[in-house]
């Protein structure tokens, strides 16, 4: 399974972003019962989020990143690039 990174920066409403954050963190959730959430993380004072995800190819890749509540009502304007774990 090839690793992908979702960011997303919210950009409606602050009210509509709160309320609907609280389903996002389910949509996370979600992801990591199922075994494909590596990571997940809030940036500032929720401005947005960080996600690396597993997925088989850039399909499933994006079917996963449009299903996030917040991506849903249009509340965040978000970008999914190909992850590669630095070799240290």
């Amino acid at each position: 399974m090839a690793l992908w990174v979702r960011t997303m920066l919210m950009t409606g409403p602050r009210e509509e972003v709160e309320a609907t954050a609280a389903l996002h963190r389910e949509h996370l959730r979600e992801l990591r019962d199922r075994g494909k959430l590596r990571v997940a993380g809030e940036m500032g004072d929720r401005e947005g989020f960080l996600e690396v995800f597993e997925a088989a190819d850039r399909k499933e890749a994006e079917a996963i990143a449009r299903s996030s509540p917040l991506v849903e009502e249009g509340l965040g304007a978000w970008m999914l690039r190909p992850w590669k774990d630095a070799e240290l």
